[in-house]
């Protein structure tokens, strides 16, 4: 058995496990592709010892991005809890994820999405969650505006992709306060005309 400089087996597997999603996380954001030998010398293990913590090295991608969701999502959550009409929750939602989306550095964590996460567990989860976050907050306002479901549905999608030009905005250095101020009333503007032609 391998020598381990913590008290159980369990916490050298979890201290190795985060040395590795540092070392991952670093490489991510310097624009690095992520090998098993680079992830390993950078994390300071044997190149042999990586499948010991990781079933991929794809998995690091996903397991770098689960970082920061619990933080961006408690935000979301935090904002939006207390708030019951559907029109502001909408403007809310589109505001609270740039606010985060500035302070965590949006541009880098999608790049991690897009460029290596593949199927892994770990890219899974984080996919299933951000769809969730989407489901549960942006769709369940769209139904509560519009009658016809295919409408909401398809309203709940424009929203999205306003919010996604707002991010490329803000990756490209357009300043925070401007891009809020354009994408909150462009959600505002979507939402009053949708309502106004569904009556």
């Amino acid at each position: 058995m391998p020598r381990i400089a913590a008290p159980t087996v369990a916490e050298h597997r979890e201290q190795v496990r985060s040395a590795l999603v540092d070392a991952a996380e670093r490489m991510l954001r310097d624009g690095e592709k992520l090998t098993a030998g680079a992830v390993s010398a950078a994390a300071g293990i044997a190149r042999n010892s990586i499948y010991r913590y990781v079933d991929s090295v794809d998995d690091l991608h996903g397991m770098v991005l689960q970082r920061y969701l619990p933080g961006w999502d408690h935000a979301v959550t935090t904002v939006l809890q207390d708030i019951d009409d559907p029109q502001r929750r909408l403007v809310e939602w589109v505001r609270v994820n740039l606010e985060q989306a500035s302070v965590m550095g949006h541009g880098w964590l999608m790049e991690i999405g897009r460029s290596g996460a593949g199927t892994s567990p770990a890219a899974a989860a984080v996919a299933d969650h951000a769809h969730r976050i989407l489901r549960d907050w942006v769709g369940d306002a769209w139904a509560a505006l519009v009658p016809d479901a295919e409408d909401a549905r398809l309203y709940a999608f424009l929203t999205l992709g306003l919010l996604r030009a707002a991010f490329d905005q803000l990756d490209s250095g357009v300043d925070l306060e401007r891009v809020v101020s354009a994408a909150t009333l462009a959600t505002d503007a979507l939402v009053a005309s949708a309502v106004a032609a569904a009556v």
